[in-house]
């Protein structure tokens, strides 16, 4: 997909726009072809700047996730497009007023993409880890041997074997852990961006008073909410 600005460049409406001011300087008068220009920009930025079209290119730009977590961050992606859409068509005054929380439901989002992100690598990890190998299996097998070795070199080997596999036992589940605590993380956000919409939703159809009383006290919670993912997010990649 195309992004905003090469879209806007190659809009059909700025394309003519474009070729009529460079005929008109031309053929009239030479200045009417930067003047043409300077409203062939203004409709570039305007096509490029359209909240809309950005919208659909960032959705196109993110990459797949670990399925693990991509069922919760689509429900967090579903949200994040149901509040531009109901105010898309809200009134100007409500757009105005709601617009700081449309603003911080699209960081919330990109956290918790981030996030995602970082842990997706973790989660193949994982898979790659225990499929390849049942370490608690291989670790029997190495006990059964050193209890039936009476070699010394021989059981050194095994004892330092086993000494690996324990700590890569120990890091695999914290690894675990880890992720099941980012994936609470991202169940309780979702619920929580389900609760924002619909709020959101009621707060539109109110009307441009009751968004102007309600839409601040929903933006600080939105942003507290960002603080509170970034705050998991730096802790969770020091385990």
């Amino acid at each position: 997909m195309r992004s905003p600005f090469l879209t806007a460049l190659f809009h059909p409406a700025n394309i003519i726009m474009l070729g009529l001011s460079a005929f008109a300087g031309l053929v009239a008068a030479w200045w009417l072809f930067p003047v043409g220009l300077l409203f062939w920009g203004v409709m570039i930025f305007n096509v490029a700047r359209d909240q809309a079209l950005r919208l659909n290119y960032e959705l196109q730009q993110r990459a797949p996730l670990a399925q693990r977590f991509q069922r919760y961050f689509d429900r967090i992606q579903r949200a994040q497009v149901n509040i531009y859409n109901a105010l898309a068509t809200a009134p100007a005054s409500v757009q105005r007023n709601l617009q700081p929380v449309r603003s911080e439901v699209d960081a919330l989002t990109n956290a918790a993409y981030t996030l995602c992100q970082r842990m997706t690598t973790l989660e193949n990890y994982r898979l790659v880890s225990q499929s390849r190998a049942d370490i608690n299996s291989d670790l029997q097998h190495i006990e059964d041997a050193i209890a039936r070795t009476e070699e010394p070199n021989v059981r050194r080997e095994y004892e330092e074997s086993r000494q690996a596999l324990q700590e890569r036992l120990t890091k695999l589940q914290t690894i675990v852990t880890q992720l099941e605590r980012v994936e609470a993380q991202l169940l309780a956000l979702a619920n929580d961006m389900d609760s924002v919409t619909a709020e959101v939703i009621r707060v539109q159809a109110a009307g441009a008073s009751q968004s102007a009383v309600y839409a601040p006290e929903l933006a600080r919670r939105l942003r507290q909410q960002i603080a509170q993912l970034q705050a998991f997010q730096q802790d969770a990649t020091r385990l």
